[in-house]
């Protein structure tokens, strides 16, 4: 059974509000040996969501609509699906009741007449229930070409279709699919998509397995999908030919991975950072759990600051510069002597768009990192925006720590 996506919502299209759920849902159905095979976003009009219905059905037997179930006069969605398949909408005292319960708990009088909207569902519809709001989600199976099609609609907001979709579209979905399938997949830390696809050619073209790449500042997200026993040894031969680059099988996020290996390891962090932000600090911060070993970090964006919390020398900014080679070895040395922890990452750099020299121009980036004593420093000569250069500093430190610290083991 294929399995097709349309959010609906006309601030998806403006930029206004980022489509979480179609990331949400992707990754649940892929978790649980499933995936979406189609996915759509579309205005809140009649005539768009219609058009989008008429493209999923022909090739998706399964269909998650989301949003537009609200009680204002652009929530259509139901309206316009009931019609599309020809389903007579009812009114459900149930929901009217719960409804009224909702309104009252933050309101003072009478429900308006317009939120009973919210109780309208097909005839032959079964109610999804849904705690955290009043439009409640809709399941409905209808023949469509000669095909039994299933049909679910949601609400968007995603803190009501999060849940929804853990605990019943995700398990209801499955339950018709015919067989599973496995993905499974790692990242391979700095390596371009291009590269990467050049290096796994031969190695993966007698596997019967899809491939699917991903490029971000970390490096290259690689997917294997298809029957388990193939996607394993596929995946093996994969790492086994990308080699030091490569994170385990399931590892597809460096600060995390990194994270893991600092707490598995026992061994503390710090960072120093000038051009990056505290981008780096954010990264790890994200991974629960790892205040067991992040001391915290240092934004030292000015000179004084790497002199007064770092410890950095008068001499090396005066002769060297921020941006150098021994300014970073003295932040990184700095930081974890201020913090007592026995890994450090710093950076320093011109992220731009100005800024920049002939002698340092922009991208001109140093990173540094330190594991029980042994310190390493990077020049880095970075392109693109200000935004990717920050990015792609951190990744590369970070990925610079991930290398000393698999050397310790």
């Amino acid at each position: 059974m294929s399995i097709a996506l349309i959010s609906t919502g006309t601030e998806l299209l403006r930029g206004s509000t980022c489509n979480s759920n179609s990331c949400f849902l992707g990754r649940e159905l892929v978790s649980r040996g499933g995936r979406l095979a189609f996915e759509m976003s579309v205005a809140d009009r009649a005539e768009d969501i219609s058009f989008a219905l008429s493209c999923a059905l022909r090739t998706c037997d399964a269909i998650v609509v989301t949003g537009g179930l609200g009680p204002t006069d652009d929530d259509v969605t139901l309206e316009v699906v009931a019609r599309f398949f020809g389903e007579k909408l009812v009114m459900s005292d149930v929901l009217k009741e719960k409804i009224d319960a909702f309104w009252h708990r933050l309101h003072a009088g009478h429900c308006p007449k317009k939120q009973y909207k919210q109780a309208l569902f097909p005839e032959n519809g079964k109610i999804i229930d849904n705690p955290a709001g009043a439009a409640s989600g809709i399941f409905f199976e209808t023949l469509y070409d000669r095909k039994m099609r299933r049909i679910f609609l949601a609400p968007g907001p995603p803190r009501e279709f999060e849940p929804m979709a853990q605990n019943f579209l995700v398990p209801m979905l499955l339950e018709y699919a015919k067989e599973r399938v496995s993905t499974r997949g790692f990242l391979a830390a700095d390596i371009g998509e291009s590269t990467l696809c050049k290096m796994l050619g031969d190695t993966l073209k007698n596997f019967a397995v899809e491939i699917g790449v991903t490029a971000s500042a970390e490096g290259t997200r690689l997917f294997l999908s298809g029957g388990e026993n193939e996607v394993q040894k596929a995946l093996l031969a994969a790492r086994q030919t990308v080699g030091a680059a490569a994170l385990p099988s399931g590892e597809t996020k460096l600060f995390d991975y990194v994270g893991k290996l600092l707490m598995e390891s026992n061994l503390t962090l710090a960072v120093a950072e000038s051009c990056t932000g505290g981008l780096i600090a954010k990264r790890f911060t994200d991974l629960a759990g790892i205040s067991s070993v992040f001391q915290g970090g240092v934004v030292s964006y000015s000179n004084e600051m790497k002199k007064n919390l770092l410890g950095v020398p008068e001499e090396i900014l005066s002769r060297c510069g921020a941006v150098s080679e021994e300014c970073c070895r003295a932040m990184v040395e700095g930081v974890c002597r201020a913090s007592a922890a026995s890994c450090g990452i710093a950076t320093t750099g011109i992220a731009g768009p100005g800024g920049g020299t002939a002698e340092k121009p922009v991208g001109l980036v140093y990173i540094g990192a330190k594991v029980n004593g042994r310190c390493k420093v990077e020049e880095l000569h970075l392109h693109g925006s200000r935004a990717a250069i920050r990015e792609r500093a951190a990744a590369k430190a970070c990925n610079l720590l991930r290398a000393m610290l698999l050397e310790e083991r």
